[in-house]
């Protein structure tokens, strides 16, 4: 066992490489990869959003069987039925005629009940049309409402609607009106519950004349509550007797108001207060002073604007309404230049970003429009009412909430000034994703005071007013590091899995060897799979792209192709000098003087390559950090910035060489930032902050791991040290030491970890600076750095081994590499594909006798795909179109259109060229007779545009078909397996094995999710498997099976993935160290891996492996299968 270790982590957003590397020795102990997948958080999402919509359409079944019990009550019905209760309703009865005939007529019981449950069905919009999230800009949706609103004045919706179906003969939907699109207009079918609940009143206020016992004001209460109950958006499942920690009904005993409280998250210096809005005027003067503080006013003598430059700086922002610049109000009120002004972030378009209260700014405009002036209004008024509008997206909401919360603290706020509000209410709304600022309005106000009075960092502001509560221990009851707590305050799904995969693999390492003593991380630079596969491939293109612009540039310029080669080959560091005279438009920007290409080949000393800010002090080896220059200016400027270069009397002027980069549309912004880089690059705060920028890595996530792995180490006492560092520096160790990335298999993940468990011991180190922070915070880093070296020193300490013979060790490593695969075990998976597919018995040509199949559509017969479509299936068999069944005269008329019509035609081109084209014979006849139509005596059958025919014979499905199809036949299809058993026949000596789905899955109360037994014994009997076959594992997705050719004696191991039913003890398997089979292995040969799973004379292991990758070889996991219901 190694004495001192240090442990890399290269975590991905779909994998976690490893290595444990011995320091005294210099040896990789061990390394390996942990592989999981990265679109379970898309599939779980798909699978709440599926679970909301079954409770919204659960709650509209339970509102109408409420209705019926409530009919049966106070008897307007006979009978009520759970199973059945709507067939008192269907009477194909006209809804919209029997409501308004009760509005001034009687009704029979029977039309009474039919009425008053169609409102109950379709009950429209739980808020008033003038709540409803219309455009100002009149479109098809926001008019149409005004025109229902203004009809609602004087009508009920029924007398609406049942005007439109006379008058339109259609209600439901869009109803456009006009044949000029120009002057059409669009009614819709949508009116407040409100007004609905009042037609059902004057519906039932004129039947209790007729039905006095049957319609009380007891019956029409209840009707009532039922016709307008509604869970609000807010609220969430379970209630005060079903409790869920899903709603606003906790498992504690605790009742929220707003089950979106609990999102917005708590402050961290008062835990008990929620975190403030970002549109608070609280949230946006703490931001303003923020950047303020952290500015640098180069021509101050201590470089901080006073408490005066604030005040009137807010002040300026306050009563200004319009655009505003902050530079030139920090430069106004400084008396100073724009370059005078340090310290500020910059956008993505390499813009100056300082905070100036964006939202309140706005209000204040867009409410001075309606001679209301928000500077009147209390500081707590905004604070409270930006919390409501930002945690409230409905106008109704919206409007509860100003008349319950704030109207009785608030004497102006009337009925006027809320209407204004929510008319106002996007004036309010933040263009981030970041919704709520990190502090509470209590902790900003605690601060703001002191960060006007003085120029002091939030942090040390805290740390001086005793609000960190620093002897606070996190980790006190922990013997190892709680992987699903730290992880909880990562909001990224994916990078939140991630974390906690490696947080595992510490424990793993801290288990198996005691302790750590160096543990160095690399983070996930994207948010999911897609986008790291999309910036990769994005990278790949546009470096190609600026490689091929380069080189044909250069070759024009020397005029010969073959002489650019040639120097190429002789010149390996050529390729990367004609990027950067590309790249500089052939001017060496130092001096302003033109670089010939031909003098580039001929004289190559005579140029360089150079760092803009010294490697040693940006630790950047990127294109954005190199320029081409002649060698004597680089001699020169040394260990400098172009800046102080320049302003020592070198090159050409800086502002010549400003404009030079400016006027470069080739630079981006941040190779912009480093030519026009103006500060003392010997100041250690300068320093630090290119640390944070290129080495160590200060996004939040990042500071979440470092700071809670610093944390943990520090209380159990341990000597650990800890950093996370920039993918990039680890991806330029790579680059110097000439490590191919190959990204085909999954070894690059362990190679790089191994990379990053050397970096603390690289001869960089030695020089005074480290990798290890003492802390990171949100705008700071706390962190030691070293000397500033030349170029060739630097290159010397940074890129030499650090062990001798490092490198070679991990490029062999290869079979040295451990994979430990995430099995997929979980139940309440996506059981089926959501598609739902209708089914008819037919006999094809084919058949002997009567099927059941698959019921697929061509859709459209006229276009070019459609017709394809067609004749594909045509071809093969007639018989399969149910138009060929059931209506062989229209079908026959399709056959003569096929064959009269052609299916090509001739189109000239743009460059005058004719050109044969596919075209649909239907569409040939459609141009000349219009529709095809089906036979009719008449002639005026329906028009045709779709056929359906049958498909596949029906395997695997759920049947949904409901109780009240009348012969119909619904199914879902593409079953999602579950799991695989497998079992031993002792008798035959084989191996039998049978598939579990997800949809053969029940959940009991009391047991939980399973497999019914009696269903598991059905299957059994299905897959053939014997009752005396003994049972030997389970294999879930990615467990990892060895199988072994007991005659030849050659083995392989692979990952399960799924029985496959294509034949009979068929699976598919896959690879463990990469994503497909591209080799021939033993046992299963070459190709795709789907095959039977155990061959012949084969014996079968299930492999478990640690999260390290160490195997256990089962030949039986237990006596019985798991998870069997009774």
């Amino acid at each position: 066992m190694a004495d001192r270790i240090s442990l890399g982590l290269d975590i991905g957003v779909a994998s976690v490489g490893f290595s444990v590397l011995d320091i005294d020795k210099g040896k990789v102990i061990e390394l390996g990869a942990r592989l999981f997948s990265a679109t379970v958080a898309a599939g779980n999402q798909d699978r709440r959003d599926m679970r909301g919509a079954r409770r919204l359409l659960n709650r509209n079944k339970q509102r109408r069987q409420d209705t019926g019990k409530l009919f049966k009550k106070f008897g307007l019905i006979d009978d009520f039925d759970k199973g059945s209760f709507y067939d008192n309703f269907n009477q194909n009865l006209n809804p919209y005629e029997l409501r308004v005939k009760g509005l001034t007529e009687q009704l029979t019981k029977e039309e009474l009940a039919d009425s008053l449950y169609q409102i109950v069905k379709h009950r429209g919009i739980s808020y008033a049309l003038k709540d409803a999230d219309v455009d100002e800009g009149g479109t098809d949706y926001s008019v149409s409402l005004k025109i229902n609103s203004q009809e609602l004045a004087e009508k009920t919706p029924a007398q609406i609607q049942l005007q439109r179906l006379n008058d339109y003969g259609k209600v439901r939907g869009q109803v456009v009106i006009g044949d000029d699109p120009d002057n059409q207009k669009v009614l819709l079918n949508v009116f407040p519950t409100s007004a609905y609940e009042k037609e059902a009143k004057q519906i039932v206020a004129t039947q209790q004349q007729f039905y006095p016992e049957s319609l009380t004001d007891k019956f029409t209460e209840e009707y009532c509550q039922i016709l307008t109950r509604k869970r609000d958006y807010f609220v969430g499942p379970g209630n005060e007797k079903s409790r869920t920690d899903y709603g606003i009904y906790k498992t504690d005993g605790r009742t929220l108001d707003n089950l979106f409280e609990e999102l917005i998250g708590h402050d961290k210096i008062y835990p008990e207060e929620l975190r403030a809005s970002a549109a608070s005027y609280t949230a946006q003067l703490f931001n303003v002073l923020n950047d303020l503080n952290n500015l640098r006013i180069l021509n101050y003598e201590d470089g901080k604007l006073t408490k005066e430059d604030k005040e009137k700086i807010i002040a300026e922002i306050k009563n200004n309404t319009t655009t505003i610049n902050m530079l030139n109000v920090i430069k106004k009120v400084a008396g100073c230049s724009k370059d005078d002004i340090k310290g500020f972030r910059v956008n993505e378009k390499d813009k100056p970003e300082i905070s100036s209260m964006p939202v309140y700014r706005k209000i204040h405009k867009d409410l001075l429009k309606a001679g209301v002036d928000i500077s009147d209004w209390p500081v707590e008024f905004i604070d409270e009412l930006s919390f409501i509008l930002t945690l409230n997206t409905e106008n109704g909401e919206i409007r509860k909430q100003l008349n319950n919360r704030l109207a009785p603290k608030f004497d102006f706020l009337n009925a006027d000034l809320i209407q204004l509000i929510i008319d106002n209410k996007d004036s309010f709304e933040i263009k981030t994703n970041n919704k709520w600022h990190r502090f509470s309005v209590k902790t900003m106000n605690k601060l703001i005071p002191e960060m006007m009075e003085r120029p002091v960092e939030q942090m040390t502001l805290l740390n001086e007013m005793g609000l960190v509560k620093k002897d606070k221990k996190r980790f006190e009851n922990n013997k190892y590091l709680p992987y699903k707590e730290i992880a909880k305050d990562i909001f990224n799904p994916v990078a939140s899995k991630s974390v906690r995969e490696a947080l595992k693999i510490v424990n793993a390492v801290l288990k198996k060897y005691g302790h750590i003593d160096y543990l160095v991380v690399e983070m996930p630079r994207d948010k999911n799979l897609k986008e790291e596969q999309d910036n990769i491939k994005e990278f790949q293109n546009k470096n190609k792209k600026a490689k091929d612009a380069a080189f044909e540039a250069f070759v024009k310029s020397v005029g010969s192709e073959q002489r650019v080669k040639e120097a190429l080959s002789k010149n390996r560091k050529l390729q990367m000098k004609m990027r950067l005279w590309y790249q500089q438009q052939e001017i060496d920007p130092y001096n302003g003087k033109t670089i010939d290409a031909t003098d580039l080949i001929n004289n190559p000393d005579k140029f360089e390559i150079d760092h803009i800010i010294p490697q040693s002090i940006s630790f950047d080896d990127s294109i954005n950090n190199k320029t081409l220059c002649f060698a004597s200016m680089n001699q020169v400027k040394g260990q400098k910035t172009p800046y102080e270069f320049m302003l020592e009397g070198h090159g050409q002027s800086y502002d010549k060489f400003k404009a030079t980069v400016m006027a470069n549309k080739n630079f981006g912004k941040a190779k912009r930032a480093n030519y026009l880089f103006e500060e003392n690059v010997s100041d250690i705060e300068t320093r630090k902050r290119f640390l944070s920028r290129n080495l160590v890595d200060t996004r939040y996530s990042s500071r979440v791991v470092l700071n809670s792995l610093q944390d943990f180490f520090r209380e159990k006492s341990a000597d650990t040290k800890v950093t996370v560092i920039r993918g990039k520096f680890t991806s330029n160790m790579r680059k110097h030491w000439h490590i191919d990335k190959t990204r085909e298999t999954f070894h690059h993940h362990a190679i790089d970890a191994s990379i990053i468990a050397a970096t603390p011991f690289l001869r960089m180190w030695k020089k005074g600076g480290t990798i290890f922070p003492v802390k990171v915070g949100e705008e700071s880093i706390d962190i030691e750095t070293g000397e500033i070296l030349d170029d060739k020193n630097f290159d010397k300490a940074m890129y030499e081994e650090p062990y001798s013979g490092f490198v070679s060790e991990i490029m062999n490593a290869d079979d040295r590499i451990k994979f430990s695969h995430q099995v997929d075990k979980k139940m309440n998976r996506k059981v089926s594909d959501a598609t739902i597919y209708s089914t008819r018995t037919g006999k094809l040509a084919k058949d002997k006798k009567d099927a059941e199949y698959i019921v697929a559509k061509v859709k459209d017969i006229y276009s070019v795909d459609g017709f394809k479509k067609f004749k594909k299936v045509y071809d093969k068999d007639k018989t399969k179109f149910l138009l060929y069944k059931y209506d062989p005269r229209t079908f026959s008329k399709l056959e003569r259109i096929i064959s009269d019509c052609p299916d090509k035609v001739e189109k000239v081109q743009t460059n005058g060229k004719v050109k044969a084209v596919d075209i649909s014979p239907f569409e040939m006849y459609r141009r000349d007779h219009g529709m095809i139509k089906k036979y009719s005596k008449k002639g005026n059958g329906p028009s045709i545009k779709q056929l359906k025919y049958l498909d596949k014979k029906l395997g695997s499905h759920i049947d949904i078909t409901p109780a009240n199809a009348n012969g119909k036949h619904v199914i879902l299809q593409s079953l999602k397996p579950w799991r695989t058993d497998v079992y031993l026949n002792h008798e035959t000596g084989e191996y039998e094995i049978m598939g579990i789905k997800y949809s053969d899955l029940k959940f009991n109360k009391n047991e939980g999710y399973g497999i019914k037994k009696d269903k598991y014994l059905e299957i059994k009997k299905v897959e053939e498997v014997s009752e005396k076959s003994e049972f030997m594992f389970s294999l879930y997705r990615k467990d990892r099976v060895k199988v072994q050719d007991m005659k030849t004696g050659e083995s392989v191991e692979l990952l399960f993935w799924s029985r496959n039913f294509s034949n009979k003890k068929y699976a598919e398997l896959k690879p463990i160290s990469q994503a497909e089979n591209d080799k021939k292995l033993p046992v299963y040969g070459k190709g795709r891996l789907i095959k039977r799973l155990i061959p012949k004379n084969c014996k079968i292991w299930k492999v478990n492996t640690t999260i390290l990758g160490d195997p256990y070889y089962l030949e039986k996991e237990s006596d019985s299968p798991k998870d069997i219901l009774d």
